[in-house]
């Protein structure tokens, strides 16, 4: 949805990374199955940090709660192509990348770990997709940069640029889907005209529905169900907007901001990437960009198991299989502003039937089984004879008629 515009057209606008205002509990482990001895992954880290030893956890929360697990004995996002438009993806051993993009004046030099942890999320060893194709969409870099030593700080017209490389590939490269982790309170035309260029090809695209403030003052916005907080380019329309939940059924609203453009959520706490150092990590923050990245991976199995589905339905059957009722058929909008339809369901997305249409209307769709429900009736059994005895039966009794009739005759005829 376009909200009313605040940026002045041919001004360089500023935007924030969607890590940048993380939650709350940024900085603290929150996750479940994993201990504060686990490198955390960090977008501070970078490929000329101290190397640390990789985690050795395993168990993934965010996994389980999704099904990941289970979905991949149907698929792995195989062939899937993924553009993500972010910090740039460090060469690592845990996952292959194909160079796409750089904004021009972006040093070769990694400034930030934040695009390695997103591709790492989406196809790393740990990922959701292990086996999409990542397609490097650098657009700054890093939000740090110092803008005096020519470094590139995130900007809309680096992010347009971006994007608009990423259309130019499109007949080439036929990307499944667009990841961008990244966001920005304010409204920009060349923004939403390239994200309306992007979402009007065969392409889902993901983005971060917003993060709720490291600090919180009495003027700050705070949000209630009723709010809409202006989060972009998550809230354009076409775009899959994903919020992040935290564990152990916890408050969503203290984590991320209230969108009415959200349309699911995922969880991220307990999630396994990849510094940038190449190091394993472990994700301690709930937060939207390892959401979106979570669910680009998502997108990215459905692509490959649903590979004729259009965008709108795709994003139609994410929306159906959630956790819990999962949106209702020819529901239009989701009201909830912190987790729109709901926690997305990775193995149901794949295996649940739907009915929908081109335009991602949601006609009908068959749960699973209620553990109540009559057993069908056993199947009639075929008789390959039937027909042949039904043949004989008849000869049968015409044969019978004949010799009843001659034993009757009989006697006349020996006058």
């Amino acid at each position: 949805m376009r909200r009313a515009g605040l940026a002045v057209a041919g001004l360089p606008l500023v935007l924030v990374p969607a890590w940048a205002t993380s939650s709350v509990a940024a900085g603290v482990t929150v996750m479940t199955g994993a201990t504060a001895e686990q490198p955390l992954c960090d977008p501070a880290t970078v490929p000329t940090s101290e190397a640390l030893a990789d985690a050795t956890v395993r168990v993934n929360p965010a996994h389980q709660r999704m099904n990941v697990d289970e979905a991949h004995a149907m698929a792995t996002g195989k062939g899937v192509k993924v553009a993500v438009v972010d910090s740039g993806i460090a060469t690592v051993d845990d996952f292959a990348r194909i160079p796409l993009y750089a904004l021009p004046g972006t040093g070769p030099e990694m400034l930030s770990g934040h695009g390695t942890i997103v591709a790492g999320l989406i196809a790393g060893k740990d990922g959701v997709a292990p086996d999409a194709v990542l397609y490097d969409v650098k657009v700054f870099d890093g939000e740090g940069a110092d803008e005096t030593e020519g470094q590139k700080r995130l900007t809309s017209a680096g992010m347009v640029a971006g994007i608009r490389a990423v259309i130019d590939a499109m007949p080439r490269e036929r990307f499944g889907v667009v990841n961008i982790s990244l966001s920005t309170s304010q409204h920009d035309p060349a923004l939403e005209a390239a994200i309306a260029d992007l979402v009007a090809r065969d392409v889902v695209v993901v983005a971060a529905a917003g993060n709720k403030a490291l600090t919180t003052s009495s003027e700050d916005f705070e949000g209630t169900p009723g709010n809409d907080a202006p989060v972009y380019p998550a809230d354009y329309d076409g775009v899959l907007a994903v919020s992040a939940t935290p564990p152990d059924n916890q408050d969503p609203a203290g984590y991320v901001l209230p969108n009415l453009d959200t349309d699911v959520a995922a969880p991220t706490a307990g999630a396994i990437s990849v510094n940038a150092t190449g190091g394993r990590c472990v994700v301690d923050e709930v937060a939207t960009s390892w959401a979106a990245a979570e669910v680009s991976g998502l997108v990215a199995l459905l692509r490959e198991r649903f590979p004729r589905e259009t965008p709108r339905q795709i994003v139609a059957r994410l929306q159906a299989t959630t956790e819990g009722a999962g949106a209702a058929a020819g529901k239009e909008r989701v009201e909830n502003p912190w987790t729109g339809a709901g926690v997305v369901q990775a193995n149901d997305a794949l295996t649940r039937q739907l009915s929908i249409g081109p335009d991602g209307t949601l006609r009908s769709t068959v749960r699973s089984t209620r553990s109540d429900a009559q057993a069908p009736p056993a199947p009639e059994k075929v008789d390959l004879f039937g027909s042949s005895r039904a043949l004989l039966l008849w000869f049968g009794l015409l044969g019978g008629a004949l010799l009843a009739l001659v034993f009757l005759l009989r006697p006349l005829l020996r006058r």
